[in-house]
């Protein structure tokens, strides 16, 4: 008998490629033919994850209806997780990047509802900032997913009885990428980690986005009595600034780099003077973590309950955000 397929959408990104890897270990309890979907399947990391027999590597075409739903066919669970696209936000903006996933969310929420053989889609999704905050918080990665949760909600779709929502956290190795990255000064040998929020204010971090993802999304498919209708806090841990960048001070300990590590709040105005478009898109989130902070990930839940890693029984499993980084690799000092 042919094994229930699980079709990642995202399969080669961070999130999706943690799902794919999660299932193909051997603690998976729930067997499946994985269906992994990419733009690209010519791409070296498609083809090699092609070699794996229990694979099968599709292409999709997300701006296509009818491609998505040809890829979706006969999927007993789907994984679905899109990207806010970093050359449509250089090129055009963060109002038309939103727009772009948002229809391409949509389109797989709804070519999810046709499909007669789901038992389960799981969707990585994120707050209604907008909402939570009475429209104080627009932020455009943010809501770009918000449209998917609305279809499922929408009793025409069928879904609500089928779905979990997954809210990932702020990844782990951010501090490897602008505007995250700790600013460094050789005049003073310091690095300097700046936001518009408190420093002792606390937010939700999934720790590393690879593996933990993976984790949360076998617990969830496996568990699906804890799971379906429900919205899950993908965190690892929950830390201040302050304590990321402790955490990075220890980074730097370890490189033998010599460099102190500074936190020091500024106001949104400053921090979009100093890094521009991506300043507004980051700023607005770090405002909206200041304000609502550890209930960031668990605001807007449309009266769905909310579960945590400690209801999955994968607390202890998970790779805290100071492994993650301890454990990436660190470029030279800018």
């Amino acid at each position: 008998m042919s094994l229930p397929i699980l079709t990642v959408i995202g399969a080669l990104g961070n999130q999706g490629r943690g799902v794919v890897s999660a299932f193909l270990g051997d603690k998976a309890q729930l067997k499946v033919h994985i269906r992994a979907l990419t733009s690209n399947p010519s791409s070296e990391s498609a083809q090699e994850l092609a070699k794996n027999p229990n694979v099968s590597v599709v292409q999709v075409d997300l701006a296509s209806t009818e491609s998505i739903e040809s890829a979706l066919q006969g999927s007993s669970y789907i994984f679905a997780n899109t990207i806010f696209d970093p050359a449509t936000f250089m090129a055009q903006g963060a109002k038309a990047t939103e727009e772009r996933e948002s229809a391409q969310i949509q389109k797989i929420t709804l070519a999810a509802s046709k499909v007669a053989t789901l038992k389960h889609l799981v969707l990585s999704t994120l707050p209604d900032a907008k909402a939570a905050s009475n429209g104080k918080y627009h932020i455009p990665h943010f809501q770009s997913k918000v449209a998917a949760e609305k279809v499922v909600l929408d009793a025409g779709s069928g879904l609500s009885d089928k779905t979990t929502f997954l809210r990932i956290g702020v990844y782990g190795s951010n501090f490897l990428r602008v505007p995250h990255r700790p600013v460094y000064s050789p005049e003073t040998n310091t690095h300097l980690v700046q936001y518009p929020m408190g420093p002792d204010v606390k937010f939700a971090f999934i720790g590393d986005e690879v593996i933990n993802t993976g984790i949360y999304v076998k617990a969830i498919l496996e568990q699906p009595e804890k799971t379906i209708g429900r919205v899950i806090v993908g965190v690892a841990d929950y830390l201040s600034c302050n304590e990321w960048a402790a955490i990075f001070q220890k980074v730097q300990d370890k490189l033998g780099s010599g460099s102190k590590v500074l936190c020091k709040e500024c106001s949104l105005a400053e921090y979009e003077e100093k890094w521009g478009a991506i300043g507004t898109e980051v700023g607005l989130m770090m405002a909206y973590f200041n304000e609502f902070g550890e209930k960031s990930f668990s605001t807007s839940t449309w009266g769905w309950p909310v579960a945590t890693a400690g209801d999955l029984g994968i607390e202890h499993d998970l790779r805290s955000t100071e492994e993650t980084l301890l454990g990436l690799e660190w470029p030279a000092q800018d």
